[in-house]
């Protein structure tokens, strides 16, 4: 009779209560949909983030990927504000640009242009936040590999490959042969994830300085299929026909097209580099 009453007294006690609501979930009692995902619960216990990476493992390069994302009670989490941060622990950095967090519905998110720009350990750091409920979690990628070569300091970068008979010179005629430009660099060589300056000489097709033309510059990497990570601007210099190109940024190695749309009064043109970033 004893240990009948000793049972309901444990099963009805607050103490009990709690540890069956106390929301300490444990992975296997939470939903997996897919059998190749990487499957985490957060540091605090108040998430569960199960990732698919779209090629199966992270690469050098850009990456995509989507994550599913339940609370501690196994439920699609909704409008949630989620930030993922890839970083080199062994080499103390991060990346260029910021990989884009888009909410796809039923507590699933895509996360692109994740760019990884060389080889070796990364992690994805993920923080989570919906209303006040804050909870972060730690994916590890032990060998990230992919094309590349070798830096200065033994890791790999990654390059892009240009077509064998492209051309890099500095100083090229525009599309409708209206002008003829050539660019100098402030640094040589171009660095990567450093702002520089570049000086752009415009000139007609017979050799006349261009002045008070209207210069817009965009650059893309073709392979990759993003441009630069800042929106350089570009001014008349004090020189007749210099324009200064200001805010100039590369976010990683390769090939890069560099086109500049210039306009004067009455004749329009596009002029276009290619050059590879070491």
């Amino acid at each position: 009779m004893r240990t009948i009453l000793l049972i309901i007294f444990l099963a009805l006690s607050p103490v009990a209560v709690f540890a069956a609501h106390s929301g300490q979930s444990e992975a296997g009692q939470h939903t997996k949909h897919y059998e190749q995902s990487l499957f985490k619960m957060t540091d605090n216990g108040l998430y569960s983030v199960e990732m698919v990476i779209k090629d199966k493992d992270l690469k050098v390069g850009v990456n995509t990927l989507d994550i599913i994302v339940h609370d501690k009670s196994d439920k699609d989490v909704a409008g949630a504000e989620i930030k993922v941060v890839p970083w080199m622990p062994e080499m103390g950095h991060g990346v260029f640009e910021k990989p884009i967090v888009k909410e796809r519905g039923g507590g699933t998110y895509s996360v692109e242009n994740i760019i990884l720009i060389m080889e070796g350990r990364w992690e994805l750091k993920l923080k989570i936040k919906k209303n006040n409920t804050e909870d972060s979690v730690i994916f590890d990628f032990q060998d990230v590999s992919g094309s590349s070569s070798m830096s200065h300091d033994g890791h790999k970068m990654m390059h892009s490959s240009a077509p064998a008979d492209v051309d890099t010179s500095a100083a090229r005629e525009s599309v409708k042969k209206l002008f003829r430009a050539s660019y100098t660099s402030a640094v040589m060589p171009i660095p990567v994830g450093r702002i520089i300056s570049w000086k752009l000489r415009v000139e007609t097709a017979d050799g006349r300085p261009v002045k008070n033309a209207e210069v817009v510059l965009s650059g893309e990497m073709p392979e990759h299929g993003h441009g630069l990570p800042t929106m350089p601007e570009v001014t008349e210099g004090s020189i007749p026909g210099e324009y200064v190109v200001q805010g100039l940024k590369f976010s990683m190695p390769g090939w890069w097209v560099m086109t500049f749309k210039v306009k004067t009064q009455d004749k329009e043109d596009v002029i276009t580099f290619n050059l590879i970033v070491p």
